[in-house]
């Protein structure tokens, strides 16, 4: 039986292959398996209602900090 996390995962692959963002991922380059990595700090904190504020910050923290450090390798 499938974990909560592992069906949240799952859409958001499906998501991920929808059209309209396969082509904004594909234009802009960007890497899916990064994004599902930042999706996974989400799932992180979900099931503490305190915590919601911080599973948003600890996911854009971790998208800053791969762009900063993509941009430092080029």
């Amino acid at each position: 039986m499938k974990s909560l996390n592992d069906s949240l995962r799952d859409e958001f692959s499906e998501i991920l292959q929808r059209d309209e963002y396969r082509e904004v991922i594909e234009d802009k380059n960007l890497d899916v398996t990064l994004l599902k990595k930042a999706f996974d700090t989400l799932l992180k904190y979900k099931s503490d209602v305190d915590m919601v504020d911080k599973s948003k910050t600890e996911f854009e923290n971790y998208l800053i900090n791969y762009f900063k450090s993509q941009k430092n390798d080029n």
